[in-house]
């Protein structure tokens, strides 16, 4: 128990005097790194300050965006960006480097699955460059917080094979139509999960009447075992094809919106076991894998492993 104590505070200090000493460290010290570079990993970690650069060395070290788009595929994104302070929301250079990956691949059509505001794109460098190639976008103009059921935009879920909690949502239709599904979450902290993340990252698909269902319809408001099984439940819908995580900086307290304390580890994760990864990111956060709840169930339903040391995790130093 104190060598968890300890982990923690010794991140939640590093947040407030400067995160160098955690990415010499502490950083992955549960990863099993690679010296050398193949593009076969299950998971990829890039280091660095280059976040656009970064991403695309993230995802070529796993086999690169073609493995996954496919020529004329249509691309569902999903992106946690609705948030204003510093590291509440995925930095915008990792999310444009994603989509100029997903077009370069071939895809016809790519789509914000919830609706991305220009102001967020704005927040990169990058913006001007990219404005063309960010115009190409399409979104669900439905889907934004607090989303309301359209019929057009969204698909009522009254069976979902192997749930455990969730008995009803409502979805946005293109994440069900879309041949592949991107998550690009950012590894911060939440109220009640502890960790946002990939799992709970997919909430951003769902109406607010669906949303408000995970956090009451257990009979106890934000009954934290209710809640992480809905998440989970709702994955069993649809997989995520690939994950791209931000973990560069993030809140490791007062999340989802924040303000919060800080940590910045500069580093970008791709891959395609999302329970791995967010057992990853809830090392980062100061936390044991299974002490988060997603985690656990999201392995018992199949969804991936917590045991990360089982797969080829290969660490980069980017730019």
């Amino acid at each position: 128990m104190s060598k968890k104590v300890t982990r923690r505070e010794f991140i939640k200090n590093s947040g407030k005097i400067g995160v160098s000493a955690v990415v010499g460290s502490f950083g992955t010290s549960s990863v099993k790194a690679f010296s050398l570079f193949t593009a076969d990993g299950d998971i990829a970690i890039v280091s660095g300050t280059d976040y656009f650069q970064n991403t695309i060395k993230a995802v070529e070290a796993i086999g690169g965006m073609a493995k996954f788009v496919t020529q004329g595929s249509k691309v569902g994104v999903l992106i946690n960006s609705d948030f204003e302070h510093p590291g509440t929301f995925v930095n915008p250079d990792i999310s444009i480097a994603s989509i100029k990956m997903i077009f370069d691949a071939g895809a016809s059509e790519v789509t914000m699955l919830q609706v991305v505001k220009e102001d967020y794109w704005k927040r990169s460098s990058l913006y001007d460059p990219y404005k063309d190639l960010l115009a190409r976008l399409k979104q669900v103009d439905k889907n934004t917080f607090p989303a309301e059921f359209y019929e057009e935009d969204f698909v009522k879920m009254e069976y979902i094979k192997g749930a455990k909690a969730l008995k009803y949502s409502e979805v946005v239709r293109k994440w069900i139509e879309c041949d592949v599904f991107v998550n690009i979450p950012i590894a911060k902290h939440h109220a009640t999960t502890i960790l946002t993340g990939a799992l709970k990252n997919i909430m951003g698909i769902s109406t607010r009447k669906a949303n408000v269902g995970f956090h009451l319809d257990s009979g106890v408001k934000n009954d934290p075992n209710y809640l992480a099984q809905c998440i989970v439940d709702q994955h069993l819908i649809r997989k995520s094809d690939l994950c791209i995580t931000d973990a560069t900086e993030f809140i490791i307290n007062k999340g989802p919106s924040g303000p919060g304390d800080l940590i910045k580890l500069n580093k970008v994760l791709a891959g395609t076991d999302i329970v791995a990864i967010d057992s990853i990111c809830t090392e980062y956060l100061g936390y044991e894998p299974a002490e988060i709840l997603t985690n656990i169930k999201a392995q018992e339903a199949g969804l991936g492993t917590m045991d990360f040391s089982k797969l080829k995790i290969i660490e980069i130093e980017g730019a």
